[in-house]
């Protein structure tokens, strides 16, 4: 998997790349699937064609009758690969989702970079190539054979903003794998596999000291109270410095891209029936831009506090239940014993 980097690199030519990355994806898959089974059946019956126009008979009644049939089950087989359109959408969703992520970041950013703005970035495009139907198998990557871990540090984007603050956002994509051999009546031993990939998200923004003296003020309770994540998402860290905000958090959940526009529970948009089926089956989902652009406005949230304080957290309120009873006071006791006489 190969890893592209551009450094100082104006949007428009990213954004340009970008395009091209998933036109690419797009193109190989729907190319792949058949692609050779397809032009050596053409190529047969080509032959046979040509066979009919030179030889004389019986060739030409022996080639009709094969050029025919063959013509018959290329027909059949592209017919079945029509059907099988969801698991083609799956394959071109899990290969494009990675540069559509940052299209949508890079023209959210658009209007909170300079005229001129540029980034830095490391990306690549491709998923992690160990998994189910990929050609590298759990033996390619380290690990003691019954589990393994790999790390995928795909993306690294830096730039500086409008307003003078320097932006730094990494996304590490892991991959957990356990392997399992169990006997079975028909092979001696049966391998099964199973995965659990999570998404880490880490956003860094470096302000100047001398703009923002309030920060250094800061505490990490008042800016985690600025940080609201949905579910599926799990907060890791924080960390709060004179000239620079650190958050990062964990995606337990499967993530896309974003949602097409106007998908929801209860509408299609302008989608196609089986697109739409196939995003209503997966509306479940984290949206990841949505996911990063929330943790950036909850750092210039925390600029915001730490100039102008929010007041203090009201207590939570008495849990249902009876009020407690005031315990008895307790006398005082009496002496029991003899009396000196």
């Amino acid at each position: 998997m190969p890893l592209h980097e551009l450094r100082q690199a104006p949007v428009g030519r990213v954004l340009r790349l970008l395009d091209t990355f998933q036109r690419r994806a797009r193109r190989q898959v729907y190319w792949d699937v058949g692609r050779w089974i397809s032009l050596v059946v053409s190529g047969l019956i080509l032959m046979c064609g040509v066979l009919c126009l030179v030889y004389p008979e019986p060739v030409p009644q022996i080639a009709g009758f094969m050029a025919f049939w063959m013509g018959c089950g290329l027909a059949m087989y592209r017919f079945s690969l029509r059907l099988m359109r969801e698991d083609r959408l799956v394959v071109i969703e899990e290969r494009t989702r990675r540069p559509e992520l940052l299209a949508v970041l890079l023209r959210r950013l658009q209007r909170d970079l300079p005229a001129e703005g540029t980034v830095s970035l490391k990306l690549r495009p491709e998923p992690i190539s160990t998994g189910p139907g990929s050609r590298e198998g759990p033996k390619s990557s380290a690990g003691d054979g019954t589990a393994w871990t790999k790390f995928d540090p795909w993306l690294v984007l830096e730039t500086r903003l409008a307003d003078g603050a320097h932006l730094r956002l990494g996304l590490v994509e892991k991959r957990r794998c356990r392997v399992r051999e169990r006997p079975t009546p028909t092979k001696p031993t049966r391998t099964k596999l199973q995965y659990r990939d999570v998404l880490h998200v880490d956003v860094r923004l470096r302000v100047k000291a001398r703009r923002h003296p309030e920060l250094a003020a800061l505490t990490e309770a008042e800016a985690r109270r600025c940080v609201r994540l949905p579910d599926g998402v799990t907060f890791r860290r924080l960390r709060v410095s004179a000239d620079q905000l650190r958050l990062q958090v964990r995606v337990d959940r499967r993530w896309c891209a974003r949602f097409p526009r106007g998908m929801s529970p209860h509408s299609d948009g302008k989608l196609a029936p089986d697109e739409a089926a196939f995003w209503r089956a997966r509306m479940d989902r984290i949206d990841a831009s949505r996911l990063v652009t929330g943790l950036l406005l909850s750092l210039y949230q925390m600029l915001h506090v730490a100039r102008f304080p929010l007041p203090p957290a009201a207590p939570p309120p008495p849990g249902p239940g009876r009020a407690p009873v005031a315990k008895p006071e307790r006398g005082r006791k009496k002496r029991r014993g003899r009396r000196a006489v």
